[in-house]
C-alpha cells in the first residue's frame, strides 16, 4: 500500500520537533541581540559610561556658557496727553538680547481707560469718556517683559544647557485733560 508521505506518524513527529527547534532557536537570537545592545550601551548607561547627578552637575558649574545679556526695553508712545474718549498707541521692542521666548504683559495700574490687550508686542489705550468732576486724570500703564533664554552648547561628547530668565518692568504716564 502506497502511503502519503503526512500520514506516517514519524515524518509527521520530526516535523513537528523541527518546527519546535526552529522556534526555539529564533527566540534565542532575539534574547542575545537584546542582551547585546543592552550591554553594549544602547538605551541606557553602562560601566564604560556611568552617568550620575554629580558628573552632570560638576561639569555645568566647570563649563562656560555664554550670557544672554542685558534686557534693552524701550516703549514708543504715540502721545502722552489725551481728551476723554481718544486713544494711545504704545509699542514695545526689545533689543540686544537672545531670546527663546519673549512675554509682554501690559498691565492698567490705575484702572482708567482700557488696553486693547495685554500680552502683545504693540497696544492701544483707550482713555475713559468722562473725567467725573476731577479737570485730569492720570494713567499708569505698566509693561513687564520676560525673555526666557535657552543656551545649548556642544563641547567634545558633552552638550551643556542653560536656562535664564531676564526680567524688566516700565511704567508709562498718560494725562487724560478736559478740552
Amino acid at each position: 500500500m502506497l502511503t502519503h508521505k503526512h500520514s506516517d506518524p514519524e515524518l509527521y513527529k520530526k516535523g513537528g520537533t523541527m518546527r519546535t527547534s526552529l522556534y526555539t532557536g529564533l527566540f534565542i537570537s532575539v534574547v542575545l541581540i537584546i542582551s547585546v545592545f543592552s550591554f553594549s550601551g544602547c538605551g541606557g548607561s553602562n560601566m564604560k559610561n556611568p552617568v550620575s547627578d554629580t558628573d552632570t552637575m560638576e561639569e555645568a558649574e566647570d563649563s562656560t556658557v555664554e550670557e544672554a545679556g542685558e534686557l534693552d526695553v524701550s516703549i514708543t508712545v504715540t502721545k502722552k496727553t489725551v481728551k476723554p474718549g481718544e486713544q494711545v498707541e504704545l509699542t514695545a521692542s526689545v533689543k540686544g538680547v537672545r531670546g527663546t521666548s519673549v512675554v509682554f504683559n501690559w498691565l492698567n495700574i490705575t484702572g482708567h481707560g482700557t488696553l486693547s490687550s495685554t500680552n502683545d508686542e504693540a497696544v492701544t489705550w483707550t482713555a475713559p469718556d468722562t473725567l467725573g468732576e476731577v479737570n485730569a486724570k492720570v494713567e499708569v500703564i505698566q509693561l513687564v517683559v520676560t525673555v526666557i533664554s535657552e543656551v545649548i552648547s556642544v563641547d567634545a561628547s558633552v552638550i551643556k544647557t542653560d536656562t535664564q530668565i531676564l526680567s524688566d518692568t516700565k511704567e508709562i504716564l498718560l494725562q487724560v485733560v478736559r478740552e
